[in-house]
């Protein structure tokens, strides 16, 4: 199967064969399009290995219990046009995904949040079934082929594909259509090397700066090493010259270089942004994040009043991580005083634990690399694309897919869903085109 033939010639072509670029072959495939498969590593789906720690998170059942599915979905995702994902998703939502699945032989459980797995909790399965697929269908995949370049003509055929390989050097590949399903920057290990950014480029695409997204922050914070293993139940705020942008609660998780944990992730794309921008960003915790303000003074006096023989230090013992409480006192200008009892604290100090509890600043000084994130924000403009199809307004016949246009999900499953949901949409669109239905 995995041979090159000697026709190299297909009605479609798709570089990548990431989850858009499997999933948009195997629903080609189906609609009754000849459809073949460029691949520059040696196997399908190396990044999908990547995903849900290694189970694969392939989609999010959390947008189902709302009463306009692909409305709430569309809420999850990210990009320069923020209307333009909706089309796309209600053509392929969740329920489709699971029935997708199902009919593949891979059915999927729900473990937490929503967030659903094959049932093998494997992410080899995923592979392995659509591999099962692409062999049921006799699609061809031309493994250790690399893309150098895309030339279009107006004539027969309309692609001209120029690889690189390991066994033959160059060789030229031919297609009517062309499915860009490249990926973005994200695990680079993988093969996501941003070339697909580049393709499009040569073909006249414009390109929206990439930050890496859902990725942990670097802080500038002079205790970090005291704080790194400190995790708390707390609500993150990325805040820009006083304006709060974004906020999620959850697990946060102090590292030796700043923070991480499902909150940190989520909120890294704002931060992201706004750095390559040059703002200033600052990231505001709330160790109390259930209760007001009001609340905090309130139980924090009470606490002080019965235990006020008490040190300071010894106060916050069962109400905050042990490993909090010194760098919370030296943030308070109290760690010099380490025999200080509750009772002897000024109102001035107290005010300054107050805050604390509800906005402890760090200031952002960067987010991890590509190497480190989980999706792409930016890419290749949407405005360029036509919605619903994903066809090239620029290139008849081209079609993005997945990570390479600029749309990202949160975490939690939706960026590998935008991926089925894309496949699948370009190779409806196509299908449709061919049969004079579009």
């Amino acid at each position: 199967m995995y041979d090159s033939p000697s026709s190299k010639h297909h009605e479609l072509f798709i570089i990548g064969a990431g989850a858009s670029g499997l999933m948009a072959a195997v629903t080609a495939r189906d609609l009754g399009i000849d459809v073949g498969i460029v691949e520059s590593n040696d196997r399908v789906g190396k990044k999908v290995l990547t995903t849900g720690n290694g189970r694969c998170n392939i989609t999010n059942q959390s947008t189902l219990a709302g009463t306009d599915e692909a409305a709430a979905l569309s809420q999850k995702y990210h990009s320069s046009q923020a209307e333009f994902p909706l089309p796309v998703l209600k053509q392929f939502g969740v329920r489709q995904t699971v029935e997708f699945f199902n009919a593949l032989g891979l059915p999927l459980v729900a473990i937490e949040n929503g967030r659903m797995y094959p049932m093998s909790l494997q992410a080899a399965s995923v592979l392995e079934i659509f591999r099962i697929a692409l062999e049921d269908r006799d699609v061809p995949i031309y493994f250790k082929t690399k893309v150098s370049d895309v030339k279009v003509s107006t004539g027969h055929p309309r692609f001209t594909i120029v690889c690189q390989t390991e066994a033959e050097g160059q060789v030229v590949y031919t297609s009517d259509y062309l499915f860009l399903c490249t990926g973005g920057l994200t695990a680079p290990k993988t093969g996501t090397d941003g070339s697909g950014y580049t393709l499009a480029q040569r073909l006249g695409h414009t390109l929206i700066h990439p930050v890496p997204g859902i990725v942990q922050l670097k802080l500038d914070y002079p205790y970090l090493k005291e704080l790194s293993g400190v995790k708390f139940e707390g609500l993150g705020h990325i805040v820009v010259g006083g304006e709060c942008i974004r906020s999620e609660y959850g697990e946060i998780l102090f590292t030796d270089y700043g923070a991480s944990g499902p909150p940190i992730l989520q909120l890294s794309r704002k931060a992201a942004y706004r750095l390559a921008k040059g703002d200033k960003v600052v990231l505001s915790l709330e160790l109390m994040p259930d209760r007001t303000e009001e609340e905090v003074v309130d139980f924090l006096d009470t606490h002080w009043g019965m235990f006020g023989h008490r040190t300071v230090a010894a106060s916050f013992i069962g109400i905050l991580n042990k490993k909090l409480i010194p760098v919370l006192l030296k943030e308070a200008g109290i760690d010099q005083e380490p025999n200080l009892l509750c009772q002897d604290l000024s109102w001035k100090t107290k005010k300054i634990l107050y805050r604390l509890m509800k906005q402890w600043d760090f200031p952002v000084l960067d987010t991890n690399g590509f190497a480190n994130a989980q999706t792409t924000a930016g890419g290749i403009d949407t405005t360029e694309l036509k919605a619903g199809t994903l066809e090239s307004k620029l290139v008849p016949g081209l079609y993005l897919c997945g990570e390479v246009m600029d749309v990202d999900g949160d975490c939690g499953g939706y960026n590998l869903q935008w991926a089925w949901s894309s496949g699948y949409a370009a190779a409806m669109a196509l299908a449709d085109r061919l049969t004079g239905a579009e």
